[in-house]
């Protein structure tokens, strides 16, 4: 059996191409894991150290998202100031 090495014409592609498929598998795992944990918070009843947990979760894949969808935008300002095409 044998295998090919990964083959891409620039570190610019190969990174895009990176950030794209993560954005892409991640949304559907996050909107999920939002409604879920949505779910439970409103099943939590009066326990409220379980509702703060779960309060918590969801701030931090919010963040997440923040920080998978936002590198976008960073990272085309950050090539655009430092002059790249």
């Amino acid at each position: 059996m044998q295998g090919t090495a990964i083959q891409f014409t620039s570190l610019t592609t190969l990174l895009w191409g990176l950030v794209a498929t993560i954005q892409f598998y991640s949304l559907p795992v996050m909107a999920l894991s939002i409604a879920g944990i949505g779910i439970a918070l409103v099943s939590s009843g009066d326990d409220i150290d379980r509702k703060s947990r779960l309060k918590h979760w969801i701030f931090n894949i919010l963040i997440g998202g923040l920080l998978v969808f936002g590198s976008t935008t960073i990272a085309t300002t950050l090539k655009s100031f430092l002059g790249g095409s």
